[in-house]
């Protein structure tokens, strides 16, 4: 039951973003909220296991995706890091009061990704232009997360940029 409310959150928080809560998890799962402090004492234990869960996940995906090597491996990456950026927003850690360590975990765990996947979303670009090109890519992911925009869209989108 605990990697499934781990699992069902992560969904939830993807797809409700900051209308996410314990209360809908708990509907969705059709299970009592009082379920969810059994296996996890407070929302700071839970969030740590999301985020934890989240970005272990996610370094697999990444790995299979650069073994893997398809011609679309930029746009593949993109759209697992504007998975991450989904999030480490700050609103979210704003709304649910999360302690500045979950809060510094996940952004770490952002960070992380941003680093494996700049060789190959960047290429042959200087540090400077790399720095620069993730700049946009943070600012079009932010913008399009709040407005609900096709991910898909903004990264073939980005994609041309370069």
């Amino acid at each position: 039951m605990k990697s499934k409310i781990i699992e069902e959150s992560i969904k939830s928080l993807q797809a409700e973003g900051l209308r996410f809560s314990v209360d809908t998890l708990a509907e969705r799962m059709k299970i009592s909220k009082k379920t969810v402090y059994k296996y996890f004492s407070t929302k700071e234990a839970l969030a740590y296991a999301i985020y934890e869960k989240f970005y272990t996940d996610l370094k697999g995906e990444i790995e299979k995706i650069i073994q893997a090597g398809t011609p679309k491996i930029a746009e593949e990456l993109l759209l697992r890091y504007f998975s991450s950026a989904k999030m480490v927003r700050k609103e979210i850690f704003n709304k649910y009061c999360l302690n500045n360590k979950i809060g510094d975990f996940a952004v770490q765990g952002h960070l992380d990704v941003w680093d494996t996947i700049k060789p190959y979303v960047c290429g042959s670009m200087n540090d400077d232009e790399a720095g620069m090109y993730q700049l946009i890519i943070d600012g079009a992911f932010d913008k399009a997360i709040a407005c609900s925009a096709n991910s898909a869209i903004i990264v073939r989108m980005l994609r041309q940029i370069k």
